[in-house]
């Protein structure tokens, strides 16, 4: 199929207009979604019960102590009585809205006592995305990925217009389910399908334009949220962007390789040969089809071979293949527990942000600008420094810090914006590196459904996060430390992942077992001789077979 693309004009205007707007509105809606979530439910630092016939207007807010659970009483004037995670409040809890706007965790009391709420939002969340990557991998391998991802555009889309009316406990969970159904799983089918019409030279430069408008939105959506100054307003900003998204989905096209997987080769021909005049590519359908015939061992485009559709392996044989073999097995292994830390790490640190007793629109606007130079660190200097060192690094500082935040235990405003940033900084060039790295080190006959279980194992990180995230309530700095420790195991299984830099992908499972076979523990490809990656490329080219190119369209479709 790489031949293909480069035919009908490699990374054309086609791809350089419809396919860089999908990646980057399908960005958008995933990041508006997910902060849009992370500010609707952020708990202020400071959180006061009047008693004894104490009222509000007899205190100044600001001189009150800033900390969870206070309880205020007349005769403690500016004094605060005691701290207690169990505690209700009959009168109901008060708080500096100079702090931040009224959120639905302040609007329903989803404090102290009721904190437990909060944490089962954010659960059923997370848990909403798991299910929905599990769904969409059957989906998108029955009607489509272009039609998948539409369906959950809408669901998401639906599930946050009705959060704004619907607001009680129980309703508002089984909503978060659906939004989280819909959060990542279009970002990431999204993607893929860009990544399917892009030649193998622009790959990172995909990968980058997803990073950057990521951490673009991510730092301009809390000055958002102070202007609009309501949760609910944050939560119709969701339906803009998707308005948007579905439009850019009416120009793209279906995926042709899942076109061609069903037999329906003449409609990938139709779109192929669009977009090879999209490109301003004058191409014939017979070439296109020629070209496509090489690629597909021996079937021609117009009829695919019989054999092969009845050749497709199913679910449970596919996901055995993961561990089919030693070193396929310890990839697997290690690139699945690496993501479940990191996903852990990076979302923790986001709600730990809110937390930090500063001003909250700062605080993520400054953490999350700090993403834009990983990315461009990352389109810069991955395909030169490869994968494996830069991951190892960024994880080896996430953990360092993580651990010297909880030893110091400093009241410094400063000292804890700048750590927060530094473990954000981070865990987002982990995430970012560890995102690409798994769509290159899985074999092309298993890599769809070796992204899709990835994916939820790096949601059920994010899911039992929240857990950790609570720790917090008996000890702040405690979910610290336990993302610093987790992070520095992380650092230990990213150098038994291969490194891909310079690497055809691998396509049979055969590939993937010999796949970065001769590279040392400490392999790094800017020490690397240049004719040793040429061997290294040749070999790989070698063994890679027809048969796999017709098993990647099909289980690409999965993702």
């Amino acid at each position: 199929f790489e031949k293909v693309l480069h035919h009908i004009g490699g990374f054309g205007l086609f791809n350089r207009t419809i396919m860089v707007a999908l990646v980057i509105l399908s960005t958008w809606h995933t990041s508006i979604a997910y902060f849009s979530h992370l500010f609707v439910l952020i708990t202020p630092s400071g959180q006061w019960c009047f008693v004894n016939g104490s009222n509000v207007e007899d205190f100044d807010l600001t001189a009150l102590p800033h900390k969870k659970c206070q309880i205020v009483g007349t005769t403690l004037q500016n004094d605060s009585a005691t701290s207690n995670v169990q505690e209700m409040c009959a009168s109901g809890w008060r708080y500096d809205k100079d702090e931040v706007f009224l959120t639905l965790t302040m609007e329903n009391d989803w404090v102290c006592g009721n904190s437990w709420k909060l944490y089962s939002v954010h659960t059923a969340y997370w848990i909403g995305s798991m299910v929905g990557y599990l769904i969409t991998g059957l989906l998108a391998d029955k009607i489509g990925r272009k039609n998948t991802v539409c369906l959950f555009v809408l669901l998401s889309c639906t599930a946050n217009i009705a959060g704004i009316f619907i607001t009680s406990h129980l309703g508002f969970v089984l909503l978060r389910v659906l939004a989280g159904a819909g959060c990542y799983t279009v970002c990431t089918a999204a993607f893929v399908l860009a990544m399917e019409y892009t030649v193998s030279e622009r790959r990172t430069l995909m990968a980058s334009v997803w990073s950057l408008n990521w951490a673009l939105l991510a730092t301009g959506f809390p000055w958002v949220a102070y202007y609009l100054q309501s949760w609910r307003w944050l939560l119709a900003c969701n339906g803009v962007i998707d308005s948007l998204l579905l439009f850019t989905l009416w120009w793209a096209p279906e995926s042709s390789s899942w076109l061609i997987s069903t037999g329906r080769s003449e409609e990938a021909l139709d779109i192929l040969e669009r977009i090879a005049k999209f490109n301003r590519k004058t191409v014939s359908r017979e070439s296109i089809a020629k070209a496509l015939q090489m690629d597909t061992d021996g079937a021609t485009a117009e009829q695919p071979s019989t054999n092969a559709e009845k050749s497709r392996p199913g679910f449970w044989k596919t996901t055995f293949a993961l561990t089919a073999t030693p070193r396929l097995r310890k990839v697997t292994l290690m690139m699945y527990s690496t993501w479940f830390i990191i996903c852990m790490c990076y979302n923790v640190n986001n709600m730990e942000l809110g937390r930090l007793g500063l001003d909250v629109y700062s605080t993520y606007s400054i953490a999350m600008a700090f993403e834009l130079p990983v990315s461009v660190f990352c389109l810069l200097a991955l395909d030169r420094l490869g994968r494996r060192w830069p991951n190892v690094t960024f994880m080896l500082i996430g953990g360092a810090v993580g651990i010297a935040v909880y030893i110091v235990r400093t009241d410094s405003s400063m000292w804890r914006l700048i750590m927060a940033v530094a473990c954000m900084v981070a865990w987002a060039g982990s995430y970012n590196i560890t995102y690409q790295l798994s769509s290159e080190v899985f074999p092309t006959v298993i890599r769809g459904r070796g992204v899709l279980l990835q994916r939820v194992t790096g949601d059920i990180g994010s899911c039992l996060g929240t857990q950790v995230a609570a720790l917090a309530e008996y000890d702040r700095l405690l979910p610290t430390l336990v993302l610093g420790i987790l992070s520095l195991v992380g650092t230990v299984m990213v150098f038994f992942l291969p490194e891909t830099v310079g690497l055809p992908l691998p396509q049979t499972v055969e590939d993937g077992e010999e796949f970065g076979k001769d590279q040392g523990l400490c392999f790094c490809p800017v020490f690397a001789s240049r004719s040793r990656r040429n061997r290294s490329t040749t070999t790989t080219c070698n063994v890679t077979t027809n048969k796999a190119f017709e098993f990647e369209k099909e289980m690409e479709g999965k993702t």
